[in-house]
């Protein structure tokens, strides 16, 4: 074990970066980078990273403030981190909740208004304005009856007579089975 220590110190020797230095930088370096990742396994990483490089130009050319050039080193290996584009997954339609679209949606409201017009079209003025009082203006079978001059059951007649044809004209659009 005493013999590990001491081939480091020996493996930075060669670089002219003191060993002390660098592992008193280390705690220092771990905190600057911490603070602007997230993640603290990436950063650990970023920190090894920036020690790596700065023995590595030891090696090639002398560094005279190491500290100061090894906080630089992590600065940049921050910003180029920034600049990397995300990973990304293949976009996996299986996993996707489904959505549809507005224009759809409202292509599909425009389809059933026209259905709906057309089968209450095919039925005798006096039925539609029955139906339409009764289902849209919400007004209750006494009413209709007043209204029209008819019998309350006269009213009813049309109602069962109107619903059954719209219940046999839109029955393909039905999604219950």
């Amino acid at each position: 074990m005493a013999s590990r220590p001491q081939q480091r110190i020996d493996s930075l020797g060669a670089t002219g970066i003191e060993a002390e230095l660098l592992e008193s930088s280390r705690a220092a370096l771990r905190a600057f980078v911490a603070r602007r990742v997230n993640d603290p396994t990436e950063a650990e990483d970023l920190v090894q990273e920036a020690c790596v490089r700065l023995i590595q130009a030891g090696r090639t050319h002398p560094v005279e403030r190491p500290q100061a050039y090894l906080f630089r080193i992590a600065a940049n290996l921050i910003a180029d981190r920034g600049r990397r584009p995300a990973p990304t997954e293949p976009f996996d339609e299986a996993l996707a909740p489904p959505v549809r679209a507005a224009q759809e949606d409202g292509r599909t409201l425009d389809d059933l208004q026209h259905l709906l017009d057309a089968a209450l079209a095919e039925l005798s003025p006096s039925c539609r304005r029955v139906f339409v009082m009764r289902r849209f203006e919400e007004l209750s079978t006494a009413d209709i009856a007043r209204q029209l001059r008819i019998t309350p059951r006269m009213v009813q007649k049309h109602l069962v007579h109107a619903v059954a044809h719209l219940y046999e004209r839109l029955a393909a659009l039905r999604t219950d089975g």
